[in-house]
């Protein structure tokens, strides 16, 4: 049979040799080049089988371990260019080199994390500012492609402000969207954006914000973020990663400390962002200044705060830095372990909406 249809003879032969690498070949935790943890084997359980999660799983994890992933993203986003497409992989190709999420609709998730910020903002015995920052497309629709029926964040933004005492930032980022406030291949703002949000931080708690020129900006060139690495365009602008490093007397993550906030070696790595406060820990101290009684700021946050961070630096002696997606404590200890003058609850749209790590802020 295979003799009269060679062509049939190979396509059996690659189906097996792709089968048996993804069955037999070795299973990577994490991808350096989307910036997240892939999907492992799920084990097998009855219940789960019975209830189609197990499939789901499963799939999940055939699609990210699949033999030379990057090389098919790679090869998809060529022919989804010539074919005129404007997305690949779930990000949109938007005007002037910018690259965006496509988020049409809400995670459930996303009420359930409503209902526990609510619940937090009762909790805490120390003023709590809330934030939550709408990812790049929500500030530049005007560059996004025709069409694109994207969920409106700033819209559900001011719902949310309804209900909960949010600090609302969106309004001045749209303001300034004639600057370049986000990375154009990353999902993250970068240190322009993030200043914005120091401003106006500065000016809900009465301090006095430092002039953007005042600050040691340093960056780093060919900056290529998660976009870039989901999407792979055939053409991309490279990024600059711009940030401060600030004096401090000590950063402690752990039983290790630090001289600075800025882990310099990732700076020559492919998770370039991964440089900001030693990338996303769990709990960490940034102590700026050793008194003995220090202003306190507790910050729980996503890894949108990694670049604000610095800024905020300026204002208070000791900084506590709560990622709760990394964080395996008690959230109520932190707060009884010292008394802050200050606690910041920071996350973009996308994380806030979709993160089901944030039902620690119950415990």
């Amino acid at each position: 049979m295979f003799k009269k249809q060679p062509l049939s003879a190979v396509i059996v032969l690659m189906t097996v040799i792709i089968l048996m690498f993804d069955f037999l070949g070795p299973i990577r935790v994490f991808s350096s080049y989307e910036n997240r943890y892939l999907t492992q084997r799920p084990t097998l359980n009855w219940q789960d089988v019975v209830d189609g999660k197990w499939m789901l799983t499963y799939e999940e994890f055939i699609n990210d371990q699949f033999m030379i992933r990057d090389g098919w993203i790679t090869l998809k986003s060529l022919s989804e260019r010539f074919l005129m497409k404007q997305e690949n992989n779930g990000i949109l190709f938007g005007k002037d080199g910018y690259l965006f999420d496509k988020i049409f609709k809400l995670n459930e998730q996303a009420s359930l994390n409503l209902r526990y910020l609510a619940e937090f903002e009762k909790l805490v015995n120390a003023p709590l500012t809330s934030m939550i920052i709408p990812n790049s497309y929500a500030i530049y629709p005007h560059l996004l492609p025709k069409g694109a029926p994207l969920l409106n964040q700033v819209d559900l933004i001011e719902k949310w402000d309804k209900n909960l005492n949010l600090l609302r930032v969106d309004g001045q980022l749209l303001a300034n969207n004639a600057q370049s406030l986000y990375y154009k291949n990353d999902h993250h703002w970068n240190l322009q954006g993030a200043y914005i949000a120091y401003t106006v931080l500065c000016e809900q708690w009465g301090l006095t914000p430092l002039l953007y020129e005042s600050f040691a900006i340093e960056y780093q060139t060919d900056f290529f973020g998660t976009y870039y690495a989901k999407a792979k365009p055939s053409s991309v602008i490279a990024d600059r990663l711009e940030f401060i490093d600030p004096v401090i007397h000590s950063y402690r993550v752990g039983d290790k400390t630090f001289s600075s906030i800025i882990d310099r070696n990732k700076l020559s790595t492919h998770d370039k962002y991964g440089a900001f406060l030693h990338g996303n820990i769990g709990l960490s101290t940034v102590t700026v200044n050793e008194t003995k009684n220090p202003s306190r700021l507790l910050v729980i946050k996503d890894s949108y705060a990694n670049s604000l961070i610095p800024f905020l630096s300026m204002h208070f002696d000791e900084i506590v830095i709560v990622d709760l997606r990394h964080f395996s404590g008690s959230l109520s200890a932190v707060m009884q372990s010292e008394s802050f003058d200050q606690i910041l609850f920071i996350q973009n749209f996308s994380n806030f909406t979709t993160d089901a790590h944030l039902a620690k802020l119950r415990y």
